[in-house]
């Protein structure tokens, strides 16, 4: 009863009429763009990249002067392949040139906001509430696909500030209590505190579930193994962290659900998501450009590179060919569910994800959990790569680990990186996620060239 007086009455009064937002008319209007032709979509995403430019070259002083010291103008760029000759926007541009990426003349309320710095590096931006509406409008989409409604239970397994002000902290309570909302930290992944997870899981009964993918992981692992009956939401999305196909297999079998992989970041929000039929991730076509990046070309389906984005509907400070360290691999063909919205096949982690053997070979980071899946005696890992090149494993044990099982892993990584690899395993008491929430399997402070063959 609730549900359906929020979704049709109480949500659309508030939003539209006392707030006088555009988040909803923005979702009417991306649900039925979706099911417009791919052909059409994308003349559509083109036109808006190319104002974009356009909108960046005239008003944002960081184009402006980038854009001149590169000998580019945004009226020749007639077709993608045009854009290879434009300056990309790094997180070091970000952090260094974040006031002159502000467009001139911009006199509206401003919100800041900043990427998690799992590098020790967090860069700050802004935005303005306009963009938000759109951005929310497109993650209001992808989580009606997982079979969310307005008004009905959601659980987040997320991240919560831990210097929060009281009368923040009450806002945010209020605000999730009408939304009927509830936030569970992510920080904690100890035995004892997934034991409450569960139980705070159980007595809330949600209609939907969506955290980032260790929480969610490590939850539904230790029901099984202590025999807890979890509830079967409509569907669990697993964002922030890449998903692993036996990580997918477990949360399912925990909950009797079927599990949504969506990939974001701070920077532009939703990028892409599954819908039913989990045949890969649609783009955000409509709110951004997606170019991938192998060496100085474009990717071709199927092959790795680094993703490029360009917000398209961001005018306050827009972010225009912006490298998030992603790895990605676009697909080859067209999803079987009818949406127009091209398709991400995988999202293979973060740039410095990757593994550099020492005649440079590329270890893939979806080489890890496969490597360390069937071992019952590694209860968590993570791998680190200094910029000499040497590996470091660190190891949270489990029950039968032994100084045979830290050789025995040593010894199989050899066969992918070769004798000469400067490799060495450290057993630990924890491993720590990073200030953001996340948990980070592999991290690597090598340089990466791409174009190369990758081990996997």
């Amino acid at each position: 009863m609730y549900g359906a007086l929020f979704r049709h009455v109480l949500f659309p009064f508030y939003e539209t009429r006392l707030r006088g937002r555009a988040t909803l008319a923005h979702l009417d209007e991306l649900e039925r763009s979706q099911w417009r032709p791919e052909r059409e979509l994308r003349e559509l995403n083109w036109r808006k990249m190319q104002e974009a430019l356009r909108f960046a070259e005239q008003h944002v002083p960081w184009y402006r002067r980038r854009f001149a010291e590169y000998g580019v103008r945004a009226k020749d760029v007639h077709a993608p392949e045009d854009l290879a000759r434009f300056p990309v926007l790094t997180k070091a541009d970000l952090r260094k040139n974040g006031n002159e990426l502000i467009a001139d003349g911009w006199h509206g309320k401003l919100y800041r906001s900043g990427t998690g710095g799992s590098t020790g590096e967090p860069a700050r931006f802004f935005y303005d509430h306009a963009t938000y509406e759109r951005r929310i409008a497109a993650a209001l989409r992808a989580e009606r696909w997982a079979g969310a409604r307005l008004g009905e239970k959601e659980l987040y397994i997320w991240g919560i500030p831990t210097m929060e002000p009281r009368w923040k902290k009450a806002k945010r309570t209020l605000y999730e209590t009408v939304l009927r909302r509830k936030t569970i930290s992510a920080w904690d992944l100890s035995e004892a505190r997934l034991a409450g997870v569960v139980d705070e899981i159980f007595r809330y009964q949600p209609n939907l579930i969506v955290g980032y993918t260790s929480p969610l992981y490590y939850t539904a692992r230790y029901a099984l193994e202590v025999g807890r009956k979890l509830p079967s939401p409509r569907g669990i999305v697993a964002t922030a962290e890449r998903l692993f196909p036996h990580q997918r297999e477990i949360i399912e079998k925990a909950f009797q659900a079927p599990v949504f992989d969506r990939y974001g970041c701070r920077e532009m929000m939703l990028i892409g998501a599954e819908c039913e039929r989990h045949e890969g991730k649609h783009l955000n076509m409509e709110n951004v450009f997606v170019e991938i990046q192998c060496g100085d070309r474009h990717a071709k389906p199927g092959e790795p590179g680094e993703i490029v984005l360009s917000d398209l509907v961001c005018r306050s400070m827009p972010l225009i060919r912006y490298k998030n360290e992603d790895v990605v691999i676009a697909a080859d063909k067209p999803c079987s569910c009818g949406r127009g919205l091209p398709l991400l096949a995988s999202v293979e982690g973060r740039v410095l994800d990757m593994i550099v053997g020492p005649d440079g070979q590329l270890l893939s980071a979806v080489f890890f959990p496969y490597f360390f899946k069937d071992n019952p005696t590694v209860e968590r890992y993570q791998v680190h790569q200094d910029r000499s090149r040497a590996i470091t494993i660190r190891i949270v044990p489990g029950d039968g680990y032994g100084p045979e099982t830290s050789q025995a892993i040593e010894r199989d990584l050899r066969r992918f990186l070769g004798e000469r690899a400067d490799i060495r395993v450290q057993v630990v008491d924890e491993i720590p996620v990073t200030k953001g929430g996340k948990f980070r399997f592999t991290v690597s402070e090598v340089p990466i060239e791409f174009g190369r063959e990758v081990a996997a």
